[in-house]
Parts: C-alpha cells; sequence; structure tokens
C-alpha cells in the first residue's frame, strides 16, 4: 500500500547557521548584481485607487489613526500623526483643525487632493513606504549555476518535502536594503479562498499567494540594525483588530517592540511555515495569523538576503503532478 504523502510539521520556525559559506553568499550577491536589481514592490499597493476609508469605530468621522490605515491599505505608505496633521494643513481639509475629518468635510475632491499628496511624499520620502529595498528574482532553471543547481538539493534536504514540490515554482529572490532599508509585518501567505486560485497556478493578476513555506537566508552581516522581527510571535492573546490599531504593523517605527527578532548571519537560514496543516487532508491548511514578519530597519551598513517559497495549493493532486 502507497503512503499518502502530507506536508505535516510541528514546528512552526527554526534557524539553522551556516546554510551558506562566506564565499557562497558572496556569489549570490554577485549574481543578483549583474542581473541588475529594482525597486522592491509590495502585492498590495492600490495606489488610491477605490480608497476606502476607514472609519473603524462607525462614528462618521476619521481620527489620525484611522486616516494612517486608510492610506496604508490604498498606498501601503506608512504617516505618522504629524505626517497626518501636516497633509491636512497644506490641503486645507480639516476645516475646524480638531484633528478629525467628518463625513461633512471628505468629498470627492478631498479624496482626490489626499491621494495626489500621498503619491508625492512617496516619491519624494521612500522611507514611508511599507517597503524601502532593491530586488531580483534568480530562475533555476535559466541559469547553469552550479550553486544556484546545488540550493535545490539543500532545500529538499532541509524540508524533506517530496522532490516536485521543490522543483516548480523554484525562482528565488535576493533583496538588499541599504541605509534606513525596511519592511513593514506583512504575511508571506494569503488565507484560504474558495473564489481565487492560487497565483503560481494562473495567469491571472486576481490570485491569492500560495506560500506554505519561507525560506530565508542571510547574505552578509549587518553593522547595525536589519533584524527579522515577528511581532506577534508566540502570542496567545493575539487579536487582528488590536494588532492594527496600535500600529504595530510599522516596524520602521516599532521593530523593538515586536515579541521575537531574528539577528542577521551571514549564512544563516531561517525557515517557517506560514499555513497550518489540514487535519482532515495532511495538506494545506488555513494560514498561521502569529506569521506575521518583516524587516527591521537598517541603520548602519546594508542588508543582503534571499528569499525562496515553496508554493503549495489545497490540492494534493495538482501540486505532486509531475510537469
Amino acid at each position: 500500500m502507497s503512503r499518502k504523502v502530507t506536508i505535516g510539521s510541528t514546528r512552526r520556525r527554526k534557524e539553522i547557521p551556516d546554510f551558506f559559506t562566506r564565499e557562497e553568499c558572496n556569489h549570490i550577491i554577485t549574481l543578483a548584481k549583474e542581473q541588475g536589481l529594482e525597486s522592491s514592490l509590495t502585492t498590495s499597493t492600490g495606489k488610491g485607487k477605490g480608497l476606502t476609508l476607514r472609519d473603524s469605530n462607525g462614528d462618521q468621522k476619521l481620527s489620525l489613526r484611522e486616516m494612517q490605515m486608510t492610506l496604508e491599505d490604498g498606498f501601503d505608505i506608512y504617516l505618522d500623526d504629524d505626517d497626518i496633521r501636516q497633509m491636512y494643513a497644506e490641503l486645507g481639509v480639516d476645516l475646524n483643525k480638531d484633528g478629525f475629518l467628518s463625513r461633512q468635510e471628505v468629498d470627492g475632491e478631498t479624496i482626490r487632493k489626499i491621494s495626489s499628496y500621498v503619491m508625492k511624499v512617496e516619491e519624494e520620502q521612500p522611507i514611508k513606504k511599507s517597503r524601502f529595498s532593491e530586488q531580483t528574482w534568480i530562475y533555476p532553471d535559466k541559469t547553469e549555476d552550479p550553486l544556484v543547481q546545488s540550493f535545490q538539493d539543500r532545500i529538499a534536504k532541509l524540508t524533506m518535502l517530496p522532490r516536485v514540490l521543490i522543483d516548480k515554482f523554484s525562482y528565488f529572490q535576493v533583496v538588499h536594503y541599504g541605509k534606513q532599508g525596511h519592511y513593514n509585518a506583512h504575511h508571506d501567505s494569503s488565507y484560504l479562498d474558495d473564489s481565487s486560485t492560487c497565483c503560481h497556478l494562473t495567469e491571472s493578476k486576481q490570485c491569492r499567494i500560495c506560500r506554505y513555506m519561507t525560506i530565508m537566508v542571510y547574505l552578509n552581516n549587518v553593522a547595525e540594525g536589519g533584524e527579522t522581527a515577528f511581532p506577534v510571535a508566540n502570542n496567545d492573546t493575539y487579536n487582528a483588530y488590536v494588532f492594527r490599531q496600535t500600529g504595530m504593523m510599522n516596524l520602521n517605527t516599532r521593530c523593538q517592540d515586536s515579541n521575537l527578532k531574528v539577528q542577521p548571519q551571514q549564512g544563516k537560514a531561517v525557515v517557517w511555515y506560514n499555513h497550518f496543516i489540514n487535519a482532515s487532508t495532511g495538506w494545506l491548511g488555513d494560514v498561521d495569523p502569529l506569521t506575521w514578519h518583516g524587516g527591521c530597519p537598517v541603520t548602519k551598513g546594508h542588508k543582503w538576503i534571499m528569499n525562496r517559497w515553496i508554493a503549495v495549493s489545497e490540492s494534493r493532486e495538482v501540486d505532486l503532478a509531475v510537469p
């Protein structure tokens, strides 16, 4: 009788020192530089299209925090209280200057003014963006580089997952963070949704990200800062609403408040599981909400990392099918 293949694991996160040697780390950095890097984007950058006002308490007016959340969702930009007050003053939209925008003060023209203002801030102050870095993608099936090829074998040995899951969708990302480079808290994968297909299984942009596992490798030692933060790790009282309201996602300013911070160390790999396992199927379950994570700002020097994700859907048959 054949054994039913599962992807189960009870270890949610682990660190592996010296997963890469110093020479191998430097080699990957060289490959990335030769290929060329571009500014990192996020999948949630909406550029203000269909801006949804976040009136969380339903009082028909937006507090400073509610406006911040509105802009975080619409533009993926993180402004503080002073930034919002300055915006109101320059645009003249807070008519009674009470720090709130009432329904009477917000109309289509106000939204257009705010959208134009925030897009200008993005260009002039990229540090305010959720993600401030540059990146490139390396595709093992498009290169004969021996280190890139051996990386596949190491991942298979490390994860003990079926080899077909390792060889499918095997591209990986190399990211460079300069001074103040950061990435605010996010999930690497999307919650299950029967109405949406996993992005790695469709060419449609209307899809969801399905990353069962994350493997991240530090490619250099960072002079100061640049930790990988898990703000709600091991938090038995986690509440999504409270987490969002308190601004803990903004690791650019709140990194020190995170429950867990992993120090960069050249060659070290950090592995975590973004999803639970479905107890009935032994395959992909829903997202682990405590896997919020991101990169703390680099305060001295720079940081290079490499990201590799194992793509898995809810269908064992589709995932294990040999291409």
